[in-house]
């Protein structure tokens, strides 16, 4: 995260580099860009544009459905139909390319069944023959549209109201056959009347029922009545009433005798003698039938009930065979029902399904009426409200046109300089002492001027500065390692500055320059260390190997600096130019508490700047940042801020 914020803060400054070029790039492309656009507005075929609107507002039936307003766009909005304007009016090269924008078609939000046609062409009246050419083009269209669309409605109703027809008389066929086999044309109907008779037979058969079983009571008691001898006293009731009949006629001439005479006159005591033969005849009569004591009154009560027998057997027979006639009559119909129930189903099904058809059949009439209205009304669903009459001018100098230039202009720039920060973050050279600044683990000491870049006595005060802002830094303690990368200056005025500032703050500076020992000649009142070679406050630290230090050699060197170290506050290290292959840099720096990178405005590559943080960083050392041969604005700047 430390290096992302670090590389935009290096960014920032990049860009605040080019700023200038960037900016007048920008006023260069954005002019270049206006001229093209407008110049290619004036002579553009779509300077011109005409427009006119369409209504969409179909025939509406229950039945049939229409088209929405989105199907219709879908159906209007086609490349073969803008072909189809370009076919009748006679266009360039140039515009049968640009057909597709030439000619829009837009569905407005409200009301959607309404939309917007726009005709673009180099000239006013072809605008116009275009939009009202292509008006009519959607017209025409939609008619052809709709009328395949209902054709093709019509066939498949056709087509499905003959196969209803054929599944009609399927049904009417086998519903003749189904009533065929139950005998009656109208199973249902004879069903229900047949269960109604059925049910007044059964309720009459229990009335009669209910009859005979009164009968056999009736006659149970008539013949407990008349006793068992009523057959042979019915039989020789005649007889038995002759007999006494005479016996009657002789008591009345008795009496009339007996009026006149007493029973002792021959006449009446023959009628007596009469009388006595006829009664001993009369009841020898009744003695030999079996009916002793049977008197006329007995003779005619037992006729009556005789009488009420007979009637009661022949009620009784006539009751008997109604009830046989009814129970066969009610097996019949049982047996009739029992049929039509088993047929019922199937009629009622077919019934059912024939009553189906036939409503599908009245639905797809319907359906065919209501195409039949839709076919002579669909050429006015679509119409034109108004024919277009004049057409706009699109001036090339409008606001649209500079927006795309300013556009054009700010995406060349924004990629120029996308391609700018990219080379210089890469391959670019470190400007100031800002980009030291921008990692945020850098002590920034300042930017010293090039030679002669600068008045002497501003040099003087940028010189103190930096030299006071060492002398405030925490490289000021300790040994330090002076690190001058590739294109960095030696700065002979700011040592001599340096000297003198921290003598002033009572800390005493040693420096000692790591040299080659190959031609090395140390001076004659030089005082030699352990290795080192020390005389006032400089000193030579001669090496045999630039790539890598010996451990003896390190070992001297360290012993070296314990010894600086209590003779001297700051001890800097100066490694030669350019001296930074192999581990020669990571052990001297291993021998330091804190490293000073010298880099060089406009010379030293941010590539050697960012390794050498990168080493620093591992060998976890401090470090301060010094930047060399900057620019007299860049000075002056900084100058400015510290003051």
């Amino acid at each position: 995260m430390q290096r992302i914020v670090a590389t935009q803060k290096v960014a920032v400054v990049i860009l605040q580099k080019w700023c200038r070029l960037l900016l007048v790039l920008f006023a260069g492309l954005f002019l270049v860009f206006a001229a093209c656009v407008i110049w290619r507005s004036m002579y553009s075929i779509h300077r011109f544009n005409a427009t006119t609107r369409l209504l969409y507002n179909p025939r509406q039936v229950p039945r049939i459905q229409n088209m929405s307003d989105k199907q219709l766009l879908s159906v209007l909005d086609r490349e073969s139909l803008k072909l189809a304007v370009a076919e009748k009016l006679p266009m360039g090269a140039d515009e049968r390319a640009c057909l597709d924008e030439g000619l829009e078609i837009v569905q407005e939000r409200r009301p959607s069944n309404l939309f917007t046609l726009t005709a673009y062409a180099p000239t006013w009246t072809g605008a116009v023959e275009k939009v009202n050419s292509y008006a009519q083009t959607l017209i025409g269209e939609y008619v052809n549209y709709r009328g395949r669309d209902l054709a093709n409605w019509r066939s498949s109703l056709v087509q499905r109201k003959n196969g209803i027809q054929k599944q009609i008389a399927e049904v009417e066929s086998e519903e003749a056959i189904v009533k065929g086999h139950s005998g009656v044309a109208s199973p249902v109907e004879t069903l229900t009347t047949i269960n109604a008779l059925m049910s007044d037979q059964r309720r009459n058969l229990s009335m009669i029922s209910v009859q005979i079983a009164n009968e056999e009571v009736r006659r149970a008691k008539l013949e407990a009545a008349v006793g068992p001898l009523w057959p042979s006293i019915v039989t020789n009731a005649a007889t038995i009433r002759k007999k006494s009949a005479a016996l009657e006629a002789l008591d009345k001439d008795i009496a009339k005798l007996r009026e006149l005479y007493t029973d002792l006159n021959p006449k009446v005591k023959s009628k007596l003698d009469d009388r006595q033969v006829l009664l001993a005849d009369y009841a020898a009569f009744l003695k030999g039938k079996g009916i002793d004591g049977v008197t006329p009154e007995d003779i005619d009560r037992i006729e009556k009930t005789a009488n009420d027998l007979v009637e009661s057997a022949s009620r009784m027979e006539a009751l008997v065979e109604s009830q046989k006639s009814l129970e066969q009559e009610i097996k019949a119909n049982e047996v009739t029902a029992t049929t039509l129930v088993a047929v019922i189903p199937s009629v009622e099904r077919l019934r059912v399904k024939r009553t189906d058809l036939e409503r599908m059949m009245r639905e797809f009439d319907e359906q065919l009426d209501d195409i039949t209205y839709l076919e002579a009304s669909m050429a006015n669903d679509l119409q034109q409200i108004e024919r277009a009459g004049a057409a706009g001018d699109d001036s090339p100098f409008r606001g649209k046109n500079f927006v795309i230039a300013a556009g054009g202009a700010f995406v060349c720039t924004i990629s120029l300089a996308i391609w700018l920060l990219f080379v210089e973050l890469f391959f670019g050279k470190v400007c100031c002492a800002k980009e030291l600044a921008a990692g945020g683990d850098v002590e920034v000491l300042g930017s010293l001027p090039k030679e002669g870049a600068l008045s002497a006595d501003e040099e003087r005060d940028v010189l103190g500065v930096v030299a006071l802002n060492f002398c405030n830094s925490s490289v000021a303690k300790g040994v330090a390692l002076v690190c001058r990368l590739p294109g960095a200056k030696p700065q002979p005025k700011f040592s001599s500055v340096l000297d003198w500032s921290l003598s002033m703050s009572g800390q005493r500076l040693f420096t000692l320059n790591v040299v080659p020992n190959a031609g090395f000649k140390p001076p004659a009142d030089g005082k030699p260390m352990i290795n080192a070679v020390r005389k006032g406050s400089s000193g030579w630290f001669p090496v045999s190997n630039r790539l890598s230090l010996a451990p003896s050699e390190l070992q001297m060197l360290q012993a070296d600096l314990e010894t600086l170290r209590k003779d001297f506050d700051c001890v800097l290290i100066n490694m030669p130019e350019g001296e930074w292959r192999g581990s020669f840099f990571d052990q001297l720096l291993g021998a330091s508490d804190r490293a000073v990178v010298v880099v060089g405005a406009n010379a030293t590559l941010r590539s050697s700047l960012a390794g050498a943080r990168r080493r620093i960083d591992a060998a976890g050392k401090p470090m301060a940042g010094l930047v060399t041969g900057a620019t007299a604005d860049m000075v002056r700047l900084e100058l400015d801020g510290n003051r």
